[in-house]
């Protein structure tokens, strides 16, 4: 199968993996956890759609949740 083709998670199509993310831990691992919590929650209430919480990501995640206006 060309690598085009190829099934990749959603997590990978916007941005690495976080390299201090240690699973099972019960705690923040990272600065960025807090506001990908908050983006789960305002993609599941219907604040805000995937694609603007990919995008806010993408440019710059320090400014994530107040340039979608979410705190």
């Amino acid at each position: 199968m060309p690598l085009t083709h190829a099934r990749r998670s959603p997590q990978s199509l916007v941005e690495p993996a976080d390299p201090g993310h240690k699973n099972g831990s019960g705690g923040v691992n990272n600065e960025k956890d807090p506001m990908e919590t908050r983006l789960h929650t305002a993609v599941c209430a219907g604040q805000i759609t995937l694609a603007q919480a990919q995008h806010a990501i993408v440019d710059d995640w320090t400014t994530t949740l107040s340039g979608l206006h979410l705190g």
